[in-house]
């Protein structure tokens, strides 16, 4: 029975364009630990990118994991890329350098890791800026993006209190401040990359929001 289950997931994964070179299976609650993945993406949300395993506390990622508490389930030295796009934020500073550690661990050497993040040092540009069109946006069902009646009101509510999908931000970085993390990983190039710029494939399926996030792509 545990035989033919992991023959049928492993079949299911490679249809769905994963590499997944070593499965365990617990049959009696049917839950599945990958070891081993090529390709990964850290807090997907609803994102679905073929050839990527979805990871996030969402009962639509491939694995179902809450980063705020636990490791990534992943051998050492197995993954040949990890993306993480406007995740990092909401963990303490202390869980985000973490998190960016496990990330170190879990690459192969040469692997790339991808990190999009809002942009502190934008967000205060616009800020002095008076920006309205950007803190005055709607939401598709008409409410405010930012909370507030003035600027300096969104632009606190940014720092202090922005929540998506229920989860408010825990820190906020610019690209120096994020790169200290991957510094001490121990990360052997970081660099910025600008929207669309990457070494990885089929980027413009992984970016979005240029207008507010900066993008790090570090090599192990």
């Amino acid at each position: 029975m545990k035989k033919h289950l992991k023959l049928l997931v492993r079949k299911i994964f490679k249809i769905c364009g994963y590499r997944v070179d070593f499965i365990k299976i617990k049959v009696n609650n049917l839950t599945t630990t990958i070891y081993n993945a090529n390709k990964i993406n850290l807090c997907c949300g609803t994102q679905k990118i073929n050839g990527f395993i979805g990871v996030d506390i969402t009962n639509l990622a491939d694995i179902i994991l809450d980063l705020k508490y636990n490791n990534l389930p992943f051998n050492t030295n197995s993954a040949d890329v990890v993306i993480c796009i406007s995740a990092i934020n909401y963990f303490t500073y202390e869980r985000g350098a973490e998190i960016v550690s496990e990330v170190f661990r879990i690459l192969k050497q040469g692997g790339i890791a991808r990190f999009g993040v809002q942009d502190m040092e934008s967000i205060a540009k616009r800020y002095i800026n008076k920006d309205n069109d950007f803190f005055f946006q709607k939401l598709p069902n008409g409410s405010d993006r930012f909370t507030g009646p003035t600027i300096g009101d969104k632009f606190a509510a940014w720092f202090y209190g922005y929540i998506a999908g229920g989860y408010p931000c825990q820190y906020f970085y610019d690209f120096e401040s994020l790169e200290y993390h991957f510094k001490k990983a121990g990360f052997s190039k970081i660099e910025r990359k600008a929207f669309m710029e990457s070494r990885i494939d089929e980027i413009e399926k992984i970016d979005n929001r240029q207008e507010q996030m900066f993008f790090l792509e570090a090599v192990k």
